[in-house]
């Protein structure tokens, strides 16, 4: 399952930094639409993030 969850959200990671590209490029780094896009891109990180660290630690043995 967690595998599951931490594939699909590399998939939305990498579609999410294609996006912020994207519109980097059409309306430049200071506009607020390429702001709110890498804050997303931010929040599926730090989700990402905290999926693996719960498999991570669940893996180790507890001694």
């Amino acid at each position: 399952m967690q595998k599951l969850k931490s594939n699909y959200i590399k998939h939305r990671i990498e579609e999410e930094r294609r996006q912020l590209g994207q519109l980097a490029e059409q309306y430049g780094l200071r506009d607020t639409r390429v702001l709110r896009q890498s804050m997303e891109l931010d929040r599926l990180i730090n989700r990402y993030n905290e999926v693996m660290y719960d498999y991570l630690r669940r893996k180790e043995p507890i001694a």
